[in-house]
């Protein structure tokens, strides 16, 4: 059975841009875009979120080997 591991591709840039946009039209209207902006950045969040397949470890080998006669 394979594992998988999940790897956000969200870069620092692009969610400190997000949240200044959404934080400028959060003020332009209210407070209203509040719950749009949960939704979106959830939304954003589940879309650059990547599922990898984790490689498993190699078997070891052991170095023993039996004489021969």
């Amino acid at each position: 059975m394979a594992n998988y591991k999940f790897v956000n591709t969200l870069s620092f840039g692009q969610i400190l841009g997000q949240g200044l946009i959404w934080l400028v039209l959060i003020l332009l209207t209210f407070g209203l875009a509040t719950p749009f902006f949960a939704y979106y950045f959830i939304k954003l969040l589940i879309n650059t979120t990547e599922m990898h397949e984790i490689a498993p470890p190699p078997k070891l080998r052991s170095s023993y080997r039996e004489p021969s006669l």
